[in-house]
């Protein structure tokens, strides 16, 4: 390991969307709606610090600190590191905030410390500081993070990503409920089915393709008719119940389709130039009026890449 001539690296990583309907833990879209930024410098000391006003400052406790604690650990790395965290990606919202914060500071550190890391180990090291945020370490939203773009996780040991090229012009709308669950991210997993019937296999995992071919193909209809998930959003319906609701509302108005992002409560609508936007964000209104919920609308684009950010 040759010690970088830099003083000090900062890297930003944007939100994010996994799942997108059926893609449960393998699938997760980079965009541009919010971003954090995490700087990452020599010390004097021996260990790592953690600056931030609004995560855990015990390293170990926190997703960023985590991350890296892992990578000085397996590689043998004795020096000192401040890491300094911007949050600006909302935490507990679906939106992949933790998955933000570790692979920035890992992206940082492999800058830093000249350490030569290829993009599928640091979405490796970048997960694992996931188990300091829901207690598991699953790659999907720090893939967005490292990768950009959509992303496909094809294995977990090793660590394996595809890129999808995605052949549709999209625009993104987030609908960002105002609503706060402790431990969110580690309930929704909890209550995910472990088990499902091979007729249920069979439809989902026809889902999931017809979607992948809707993206790389730009077939409007094939996306509509993949976004669709009767297992693990089904098991979460208690949690988001004005989700069905926003969902038949947007689809009349000619949205392309919808979903939870991550484990929510945002929701992801895909629109385009045949969506009757107007009348959808009215719909939305009313919807989620009826369920006392206030909520803000964030428009987006797709992050395609990350090499200079």
């Amino acid at each position: 390991m040759n010690e970088s001539y830099y003083m000090e690296v900062t890297k930003k990583s944007y939100s994010s969307s996994a799942n997108l309907g059926p893609g449960y833990d393998i699938l997760s879209l980079g965009h541009k709606a919010f971003f954090d930024s995490v700087t990452v410098k020599h010390n004097n000391s021996n260990g790592v610090k953690i600056i931030s006003n609004s995560t855990p400052e015990e390293p170990d406790k926190n997703t960023a600190g985590l991350s890296i604690l892992k990578i000085m650990e397996d590689k043998g790395i004795k020096t000192g590191l401040d890491i300094t965290i911007k949050k600006g990606v909302p935490i507990g919202l679906g939106l992949g905030s933790s998955g933000a914060s570790s692979s920035a500071a890992v992206r940082s550190v492999n800058e830093l410390l000249d350490l030569g890391m290829g993009k599928d180990e640091m979405v490796y090291y970048s997960m694992y500081g996931e188990i300091a945020a829901c207690g598991s370490a699953h790659p999907d939203n720090v893939s967005s993070g490292i990768y950009g773009g959509l992303t496909l996780i094809s294995s977990t040991s090793p660590v394996k990503v595809k890129k999808i090229d995605i052949n549709y012009n999209f625009n993104l709308v987030l609908v960002i409920p105002d609503i706060s669950m402790k431990n969110k991210t580690r309930y929704a997993r909890s209550i995910v089915p472990q088990s499902i019937k091979m007729e249920e296999h069979i439809v989902h995992t026809s889902r999931i393709s017809t979607m992948l071919y809707g993206f790389m193909k730009g077939d409007r209809d094939a996306i509509r008719e993949g976004m669709n998930d009767d297992i693990v959003e089904r098991s979460r319906e208690a949690m988001f119940p004005f989700y069905r609701d926003i969902k038949e509302k947007v689809i009349n108005r000619n949205a392309v389709s919808a979903c939870i992002s991550g484990a929510g409560p945002t929701m992801l609508i895909f629109a385009d130039d045949k969506t009757r936007k107007d009348e959808m964000l009215g719909d939305i209104k009313n919807v989620m009026g009826s369920y006392n919920t206030d909520y803000s609308i964030r428009e987006t684009g797709i992050l395609e890449g990350l090499d200079d950010q």
